[in-house]
């Protein structure tokens, strides 16, 4: 298979872009069910790994998006 071969019926970079958002959005969910979980133990500093890993997800997914839009202007 080439690279950018149509292997799901579009772009395979489309469908990769679109994977990951997906798994960062739900573990986005996660940590923040995580955090609240270190709280409810007490451990306030692994509540905030758990926020700050849940923004770089966001973060990270806020990129994807953009990038999945380029792509789509240009199909």
């Amino acid at each position: 298979m080439e690279p950018g071969e149509l292997k799901y019926g579009v772009p395979n970079v489309v469908y990769d872009i679109i994977q990951t958002v997906g798994n960062l959005l739900q573990g986005v969910e996660k940590m923040m069910e995580y955090a609240e979980d270190a709280e409810k133990a007490g451990d306030g500093e692994a509540a905030t790994v758990f926020r700050t890993v849940a923004d770089g997800n966001r973060v990270a997914s806020q990129a994807l998006l953009r990038r999945l839009n380029a792509h789509l202007n240009n199909l």
